[in-house]
Parts: C-alpha cells; sequence; structure tokens
C-alpha cells in the first residue's frame, strides 16, 4: 500500500493549460448540438479534439468539466456519480437552449454518464456515443477496490496517477498528462464509478437511443468486453461497434482519433 496517501498531500494546482479548460465551439445557435463528456480523473481536453472536429461541422459543442474534476485530489474526493450527474444534466440543460437537437459522447465515466442521461431524459437525447465506457473495472482493480474499502480511515486516501494515461501516442500522452494536471484518484470516488456501473448494469435495456459504441482491443484500463455487454443489452434499435486496433484508453486522443471522430460525427448528423 505504498501507494496510497491522504488526499491534502496528492493535490496540486491544476497546470496552467487552456487545454484543460471547459469549452463553447461551433456557432452561437444551430440545429444541432454534442455534449462531449470526459473521464474519470481527465479534463475536458479528453474531449477538445473531437470537439473541433464536430464544430468544424456546423454543430455546437459543448465540454464541461464534470464535478469535482479539473483541480485538486480533495475536490474530487468530495463528489460521488450523482454530482458528477448533476454535471451532465445541467450542460444538457444550457446546450439545448442553443440547439434543437442534442447527442451525447462519452468517454469511459463519461460513456456511464451519457447512458443514464439517455436514460433518464429520452426526449431530449437525440443519440449517444459511448467509447471505452466504463462499465467495470479489470478482475485486478475490482479486487484491490473491495480491499481497500475495508481499510480504516478510507475516505482519506487516495491513490497517486504514477502510471499516466492510457494512451499509445507519446505525444498525446504528454499533453493529456499535462491537462490532467497532478491531482490523484480519491478512492471513494472511485467506488463511486464501480458502484455507477453495477447501477446501469441491469438499466441499460431502459436506454433507446441510436447509439455508436466503441472501445479499443488494447485498452488497458477499462475490458474490451465491456463492449460486448453493452451492445447486447441497449434498448435501442440501431446499435453500431466501433472496434480501435492500435489505440489504447483514451480513444479521442490516440492513434485512430481521427477515425474516432468520423465515426462519432457520421452517427449523430444522422439523428440531428
Amino acid at each position: 500500500m505504498r501507494n496510497v496517501g491522504k488526499p491534502g498531500t496528492l493535490c496540486a494546482v491544476q497546470a496552467v493549460t487552456a487545454d484543460a479548460t471547459p469549452f463553447w465551439l461551433g456557432p452561437e445557435r444551430a440545429r444541432g448540438g454534442v455534449l462531449l463528456v470526459h473521464g474519470f480523473t481527465g479534463s475536458p481536453f479528453e474531449m477538445r479534439l473531437l470537439g473541433e472536429s464536430l464544430a468544424a461541422r456546423g454543430l455546437v459543442v459543448l465540454g464541461p468539466a464534470l464535478a469535482g474534476h479539473n483541480g485538486t485530489t480533495a475536490e474530487l474526493a468530495a463528489t460521488r456519480w450523482p454530482d458528477w450527474m448533476g454535471t451532465v444534466e445541467r450542460s444538457l440543460d444550457s446546450l439545448r437552449r442553443r440547439c434543437e437537437k442534442v447527442a451525447v459522447c462519452g468517454l469511459s465515466l463519461g460513456g456511464l454518464l451519457t447512458l443514464e442521461l439517455a436514460r433518464r431524459r429520452p426526449d431530449q437525447v437525440s443519440a449517444i456515443a459511448v467509447l471505452a465506457t466504463a462499465l467495470w473495472l479489470p478482475p485486478r482493480a475490482v479486487r484491490f477496490e473491495r480491499l481497500v474499502q475495508r481499510l480504516p480511515r478510507v475516505r482519506e486516501l487516495a491513490l497517486p496517477k504514477l502510471a499516466g494515461s492510457d494512451i499509445a501516442d507519446p505525444e498525446m500522452r504528454r499533453r493529456n498528462g499535462l491537462a490532467q494536471g497532478k491531482a490523484g484518484m480519491p478512492l471513494p470516488a472511485l467506488h463511486s464509478l464501480v458502484e455507477f456501473g453495477d447501477y446501469l448494469k441491469t438499466r441499460l435495456g431502459e436506454v433507446k437511443a441510436p447509439a455508436l459504441v466503441g472501445h479499443a482491443r488494447h485498452d488497458h484500463t477499462i475490458p474490451f468486453s465491456c463492449m460486448d455487454h453493452i451492445v447486447r443489452s441497449l434498448g435501442s434499435r440501431e446499435v453500431t461497434q466501433l472496434v480501435l486496433e492500435r489505440s489504447f484508453h483514451v480513444v479521442t486522443l490516440d492513434l485512430e482519433r481521427e477515425q474516432v471522430f468520423r465515426a462519432v460525427a457520421d452517427h449523430v448528423l444522422k439523428y440531428l
């Protein structure tokens, strides 16, 4: 347990970079808009390049920072999945004021939030794209997470992000590391991520929006099998799969990002 520390000792000021900030892109108003939702301990930079690609097609694009993210370990430690859900619901409301129809695309935790948003607001979400969705963690991570929940003062513990981003592209790995800053991964927030995935497993059939489901075969963070479960379980009439062969977890920044951009754009534009 050498790598477990208190949030107060791991937090740091977010790296000074515009990449990490929430963003609005595209025209002031348009017929269609897209809400882009980043992953756990990530920042809006994970979705920024995708957002620029969608805005170039005339769409209004919003990329918020999830509650507790983009700051310190302590700030993230104070949040749980309902707080993250609150961010995307408020963001959907803001985006709908600037366009007639909205699609939602999420990465990892953002994929879970996208699915739940489509389930809760079926009349307001025209299409979804979920990428590397964190429906469950790898077996070793699950065992570790269950073990640490038994530790005393678990609410005060966090993991430093020693491994960096799960990205094959070295330059994007570097840039994403700068955007994320040096905040750690609080164990209570990680536990909430696991609980959120468990909550959604039995509710995927209630998601009816047309869906693009993507995952990288060599993702080291979230099992590739999550994609198969989502595809089988969704209540959507149209489900398109996107399998990436060279990327790792953060597919919106990795080697096949242009393929991801095209797939997401082609999918959402059919319904916007």
